[in-house]
C-alpha cells in the first residue's frame, strides 16, 4: 500500500504516506448525526479490503467506528463490542466484520458491515463448562478467500481458540496452558498455519490441522 494508519490514545486516525513516512491526513470526530467518533482509547484499526477510502476502528468506548478518508471523520458506528486489543477484522470479501471483546461473554461476534446488524455470536465454551471465561484481546479471520476460520485469544483462561465458520462457528482447536494472557494471533496466508503470542514472551506457530 501507498499509506498506513495509526490510532490510539488521541481517539483519532492518523494516515501517513508510506514512502515519505509523513502525516498526510488526520481524521477525528464524527458528523454529529450518525456518530460522534470515539470517546475513549482506540486499540484496533483495519483498512477495508475492497473500499480503500474506508477504515474501521474499535476501542474501549464499546463502539466500532467507520471512517471515510473523503469525509475526514467517522461516518457511522456499531455499538456493543468492547475492544481492548487487536480484535477487529474484515472478511476478504469485505462483507463481514469480526469483533473480539474483552468481557466474560459474547466475546466473538460477526456483524454485517452494510446493515451494521449482528449476524452471529460464537460461544467460547459450553454453558455447562466450569472453566473460567476468556476475555478476548485478539481476533483474526483466516486470509483464505472465504475467511472460513477465526482465531481468537485473551486473558482469564489464558488461551486461544479456532472457530470454523462453515460449521456454525464450532470450536475445532484450542491452545491452552498459557501462563499469561494471549495478546496477538494470526493465520498464515495459506491458512495452513496459525500463530499465537502473549505475555509469556513466546510465539507459538502450529499447523491448523493439529491445533
Amino acid at each position: 500500500g501507498s499509506q498506513f494508519a495509526t490510532a490510539g490514545r488521541l481517539r483519532e486516525v492518523r494516515v501517513y504516506d508510506e514512502s515519505t513516512k509523513k502525516l498526510s491526513q488526520a481524521l477525528s470526530g464524527g458528523d454529529a448525526h450518525h456518530t460522534p467518533g470515539h470517546s475513549n482509547r482506540v486499540f484496533s484499526l483495519k483498512y477495508h479490503p475492497t473500499m480503500p477510502s474506508v477504515l474501521i476502528t474499535g476501542g474501549w468506548d464499546n463502539t466500532v467506528q467507520f471512517w471515510d478518508l473523503r469525509k475526514g471523520h467517522a461516518v457511522r458506528a456499531i455499538f456493543g463490542p468492547h475492544v481492548a486489543g487487536d480484535s477487529v477484522d474484515v472478511s476478504q470479501d469485505g462483507e463481514t466484520l469480526l469483533t473480539g471483546s474483552w468481557r466474560p461473554d459474547k466475546q466473538v461476534q460477526l456483524w454485517d458491515i452494510r446493515s451494521e446488524k449482528l449476524l452471529e455470536t460464537f460461544p467460547w465454551r459450553s454453558s455447562a463448562s466450569a472453566s473460567p471465561p476468556c476475555m478476548v484481546y485478539a481476533a483474526q479471520f483466516s486470509k483464505t478467500e472465504n475467511s472460513d476460520m477465526i482465531v481468537a485469544g485473551g486473558s482469564g483462561a489464558n488461551e486461544a481458540k479456532l472457530f470454523d465458520r462453515a460449521a456454525g462457528g464450532s470450536v475445532f482447536g484450542t491452545v491452552s496452558g498459557l501462563t499469561r494472557a494471549c495478546y496477538s494471533v494470526d493465520f498464515s496466508y495459506s491458512g495452513a498455519l496459525v500463530a499465537v503470542a502473549g505475555g509469556d514472551g513466546f510465539i507459538r506457530v502450529m499447523n491448523v490441522s493439529d491445533a
